[in-house]
């Protein structure tokens, strides 16, 4: 092999790791700016869960719903006191579900958040749902979703892809 074709070899190799460098450094580059864009949707998700009306929706909805109102008419001609914690969840979850099937949101960061809730609700809820999709329009479908993504990935399975650590108990 001469010299030359030697050095051109180099030159190549060279250039090929330059750019190889230049490519995972624009992808990381990529990566960070739309986690800042996404930052402030997590943030606000997070908050929204922390509201006592959030609460108290998701205690409504697991522990009276069902036994106070049957889901025969769906959930639009309830009265205010039942359909209110109903739209503020199922609402919410479906606005999230949203954000997860279009790739705005993180899919793990949802369901290693708020996994089990999502499948708790859409489990009371769902028979609402199908019962007011029957009787209108195709309600929620992103909110069903969003279950089925939670209920096919428990938080548990996320939590361990993750590498989420425990401490010992004491």
């Amino acid at each position: 092999m001469s010299l030359s074709l030697a050095l051109n070899l180099l030159a190549v190799l060279v250039a090929a790791a330059a750019l190889a460098t230049s490519l995972a450094m624009s992808r990381r580059q990529l990566r960070l700016a739309q986690n800042s864009n996404v930052l402030p949707i997590v943030i606000q998700l997070f908050r929204e869960t922390r509201e006592p009306d959030f609460s108290q929706a998701i205690e409504y909805v697991a522990r009276r719903l069902a036994t106070e109102h049957p889901p025969d008419n769906g959930y639009r001609y309830l009265p205010d006191e039942a359909k209110r914690p109903i739209r503020r969840i199922s609402l919410f979850y479906d606005d999230v579900g949203k954000l997860v099937a279009h790739g705005v949101v993180d899919e793990q960061i949802v369901i290693g958040s708020y996994g089990w809730n999502i499948v708790a609700m859409w489990d009371v809820l769902a028979p609402y749902i199908y019962r007011e999709r029957e009787l209108s329009s195709k309600a929620m479908l992103y909110f069903e979703d969003l279950a089925a993504r939670a209920k096919a990935r428990p938080m548990a399975i996320v939590h361990a892809q993750i590498g989420l650590s425990r401490c010992p108990r004491q």
